[in-house]
């Protein structure tokens, strides 16, 4: 865990480990400076020692050499502490990047298969707590090496009493182990706690409207309060535990030392300042033995944190979104040969055998009951899902060798309950393409019927449009949906259900675009209301996965039982 975390941060904890070595040594020889000197005074003499191989110094210079140890001391902590903070944020940022990085990469299937809030979760919550193991990794690592320092230096002053505590200090952490282990147990089930926890309330959060429609507020807010107290006990196991190292490393060690002292004084050590100074030596090294221990419960209850940010990270990695590096001339004609499609190995088909194709300037309509495979249809035509068997073509080229990059600008979508962004208009009409222009906006506009109300905005396309685009009716974001869509210049649009849930005026302005559309853009257009496929030059017939019609609309109604229902239900029979 350790390595992966701080792997491209060798060098800067390479420099951390000397400064915080070099600082701790000059803090054991204030400490044996001091210690000498206050023997010496006692003794009414004006010298030091014998210490650290028989030299002595008159007490004033030993005072000067401890006031430079304490200042030296103090700017190598200052420089140590920066230098753990660099490394804390460089870390945390590297994370949010790989993860963010590899999350966007990824495969559409690989985001729809992903619960509500995970993504936000582990870019928070996760990202803390592996950071928080950083600050854990450079807090252990400068105990560590302190500690080696003042046993060190008590070892060079009095070997058998640094001997004896080490011995002691390793047998604490052994007999720790199990505690430690304990907290990593526990620490697994709260990591998981918050990512369900996070799912859950970014599920509910969303229900606003049907949570007052339905009057369930009460149970809803029952149901987050479970969920927090659930969350709280798993936090509380482990911080309680956690908080138990500390104690009781104290206590055993205080137990040590007067044990050391015991034995000492049997032996009949007779050296006071030696004595005195490593007393005084290992007394300073239970800070530092305390905070080793603190460091490892630390890293105990973020293990699972780490672990669960690396799985996340690996399995977007593994899963990245299709494509290869080929650029057709065009994205039509599009061309579904004998495809078949299916979400796991273990489900009937969604598509069997389907082969369609599209023409450039084409407009094709695309009917059929509920869970017939229409949407599984147009995410394999925008190239979101891989076929089972056969293949998708666009302009001749398998679209698993098509440049992802090149078909996003050359297709675009407009989806039956668009999405709006936090932001303006222009915002969300450019949806992150920084490269359009504000001409090519209003053009787009234009051609979507939604200018007109654009232009009647207070401050027009850059009117905030409110939290996810709510100060717009239903009719408006689909009409700015479409002009998101236009804006590219798409070869291929494809648009689902795009009037499923608009008034009769919001309708006929959709269709109006759409029929401004029409023979210059080639068009698949998904759709329950018959209103909507008067346009089209083909409509295609799905049921149960396979295509049974394909045909111009007029002779549809002579060959398909389904089509003449649905303009019968629709009142165009």
């Amino acid at each position: 865990m350790i390595r992966s975390l701080t792997q491209g941060h060798r060098r800067l904890i390479s420099v951390l480990g000397v400064v915080s070595f070099v600082g701790a040594l000059t803090e054991a020889a204030f400490l044996v400076l001091i210690t000498t000197s206050l023997v010496g005074l006692a003794n009414g003499r004006n010298e030091t020692g014998p210490v650290l191989g028989g030299m002595t110094l008159t007490i004033p210079s030993a005072l000067g050499l401890g006031a430079a140890a304490v200042t030296v001391r103090l700017l190598l902590s200052v420089a140590s502490v920066r230098m753990s903070s660099a490394l804390t944020t460089e870390v945390g940022v590297a994370l949010r990047h790989r993860l963010a990085r590899s999350y966007f990469r990824a495969s559409w299937p690989m985001h729809q298969s992903e619960p509500a809030g995970r993504l936000q979760e582990l870019l928070t919550s996760f990202v803390s707590r592996v950071s928080m193991a950083v600050v854990a990794i450079t807090q252990g690592l400068i105990a560590l090496l302190s500690l080696l320092a003042l046993l060190g230096t008590g070892f060079i002053v009095q070997p058998l009493a640094t001997v004896a505590m080490l011995v002691a200090l390793s047998l604490f952490a052994f007999v720790l182990i199990p505690l430690r282990r304990r907290i990593r147990a526990r620490a697994r089930f709260w990591a998981r706690s918050n990512v369900e926890f996070a799912s859950s309330v970014s599920e509910l959060s969303s229900l606003g409207q049907e949570l007052h429609t339905f009057g369930v507020q009460g149970e809803v807010n029952k149901r987050v309060e479970a969920l927090t107290v659930s969350n709280a006990e798993e936090q509380r196991a482990v911080q309680t535990l956690n908080g138990l190292l500390t104690p009781l490393y104290t206590s055993l060690a205080y137990i040590a030392i007067m044990a050391g002292l015991a034995g000492l004084s049997a032996i009949g050590v007779g050296d006071v300042a030696a004595v005195g100074a490593v007393m005084l030596l290992l007394l300073r090294s239970l800070t530092y033995g305390q905070q080793l221990l603190a460091v490892a419960g630390q890293l105990a209850s973020s293990v699972p944190f780490v672990e669960g940010l690396e799985e996340a990270t690996v399995r977007y990695e593994t899963h990245q979104a299709l494509g290869g590096k080929l650029t057709p001339h065009a994205a039509a004609p599009l061309e579904l040969d004998s495809v078949t499609f299916a979400y796991t190995d273990d489900r009937e088909p969604a598509l069997k055998d389907v082969s369609l194709t599209i023409g450039r300037g084409e407009t094709v309509g695309v009917i059929g009951p509920s869970g017939s495979g229409k949407s599984t249809l147009a995410q394999l035509i925008l190239g979101l899902r891989k076929p089972l068997t056969g293949a998708v073509r666009a302009g001749g080229a398998d679209l698993l060798e098509v440049d992802r990059e090149w078909w996003a600008q050359h297709v675009s979508y407009v989806p039956q309950d668009p999405i709006l962004i936090t932001g303006s208009v222009a915002e969300n009409i450019r949806f992150f393409r920084d490269g359009i222009g504000d001409a090519a906006l209003a053009d787009a506009a234009r051609r979507a019927n939604i200018l007109a109300d654009i232009e009647a905005l207070p401050r027009g396309f850059e009117t905030h449009l409110g939290e996810r685009g709510n100060r717009l009716s239903g009719g408006q974001r689909q009409r700015l949906s479409i002009a998101r869509a236009l804006v590219g210049q798409p070869d291929l649009l494809v648009l689902d259900e795009p009037t499923s849930a608009l008034d009769g005026q919001s309708e006929m302005l959709i269709r109006d675009t759409l029929a401004d559309l029409h023979g210059s853009v080639s068009m698949v257009i998904i759709a329950h209301r018959m209103s909507t496929l008067n346009l089209c030059d083909r409509i295609v017939v799905i049921e149960r996965g396979r295509v049974t019609a394909d045909e111009h609309p007029e002779v549809l109604r002579m060959r398909s039982d389904f089509y003449r229902r649905a303009l019968a239900v629709a009142g165009m029979s």
